[in-house]
């Protein structure tokens, strides 16, 4: 009887609700990816890809300095332009998501990287919607203008302050948002690192500010290889991915040594609804050997090598100062013993 009752009642229970489909839409900012001189891919990329892979993102971000772009050779060779873009272009494809980009100074540096870029991804700004998502890009990189010679060019390490016509372009796009819930600005200078009183605050912040806009990402480094401030509502993220450094300038350059000390990082977005969530992950911890006890004595305790002569001299004598006080003290009394032998002859 027992056994009959609680059959029925298994029997009457409700089935157990399907779990909702997952309805966050996922982005990845990978920032500073590009390789070096030589212009190969990034020795890190590789490894960031296979990490992003596993997110399962549905769109990446690329806040600027994607290749190394020729930036210290003039002319520049377009053909190589063309083999850095194919070669990175050719990696990211392999994550099948749409990739959205604003250039940074070794993107865009010359008529030459200026014309390949607006070749193979469009004129600058741009609106790009993926999925319940807008993003703008725009370019803190200087653009050279239309009849500009062909050797027109610019510091390629400075950033410019966003041209009047980028200002009136997100004047004019940020209210018109077309449905998307969260508004994304992408450009490659840390401008919001700068003074209250520069263009980019007077000008710029609060057009994102009275839009709404969630976050704006930067991919530039400098002091630091993430930063993050957040004013009016609006997340402003800087991450980005260093080369390795020669061993020379860790150890003679302080700053190099600070960066260097900083890990490897890129953002994951998670956009759910009227939500977002920024998360901040590493690469490169291990693979890239600059954590170990061995490189920091290395870069900090360097061995010596042996004392010279001269060395063990300074050092019996407490330095330079010294040895110079001593030697010259022993100069005048060799000449002064000179003079009274001559006088007593």
């Amino acid at each position: 009887m027992l056994a009959s009752l609680l059959a029925a009642t298994l029997l009457a229970a409700p089935a157990p609700a399907a779990p909702a489909p997952d309805s966050t839409f996922r982005f990845v900012v990978l920032g500073h990816i590009r390789g070096g001189v030589e212009g190969d891919l990034s020795p890190r990329l590789a490894e960031l890809l296979e990490r992003v892979r596993e997110l399962k993102p549905q769109a990446v971000v690329l806040p600027g300095d994607i290749i190394w772009g020729e930036v210290q050779t003039v002319p520049v060779d377009s053909a190589k332009i063309e083999a850095q873009w194919n070669a990175v272009d050719s990696a990211l494809a392999t994550l099948g998501v749409p990739v959205i980009r604003a250039p940074g100074n070794h993107d865009i540096n010359d008529p030459v990287t200026r014309d390949a870029w607006f070749r193979r991804y469009g004129p600058l700004p741009l609106v790009t919607r993926v999925g319940p998502v807008r993003f703008i890009s725009v370019s803190s990189a200087w653009i050279p203008k239309a009849g500009d010679s062909v050797s027109a060019r610019r510091a390629f390490i400075r950033g410019v302050a966003l041209t009047p016509d980028q200002v009136a372009f997100l004047r004019d796009s940020l209210p018109a948002a077309g449905g998307a819930r969260q508004t994304f600005l992408v450009m490659h200078h840390l401008l919001w690192w700068e003074a209250d009183t520069t263009a980019f605050w007077r000008e710029v912040h609060p057009l994102l500010r009275d839009a709404h806009v969630s976050g704006v990402f930067s991919g530039d480094y400098g002091p630091l290889k993430f930063s993050w401030l957040q004013r009016d509502g609006v997340h402003y993220y800087q991450n980005s991915i260093e080369l390795p450094v020669k061993l020379p300038l860790l150890q003679n350059n302080l700053g190099s040594r600070l960066l260097s000390s900083q890990f490897d990082n890129y953002l994951e977005v998670r956009v759910t609804g009227d939500s977002v969530r920024y998360l901040v992950h590493t690469v490169a911890e291990e693979s890239s050997g600059e954590f170990t006890p061995s490189r920091w004595r290395d870069i900090n305790q360097p061995a010596r090598p042996a004392p010279t002569l001269l060395d063990r001299v300074l050092e019996k004598t407490g330095g330079k100062r010294r040895l110079a006080y001593a030697l010259a003290l022993a100069g005048a009394a060799f000449f002064v013993g000179v003079v009274l032998g001559r006088r007593r002859r």
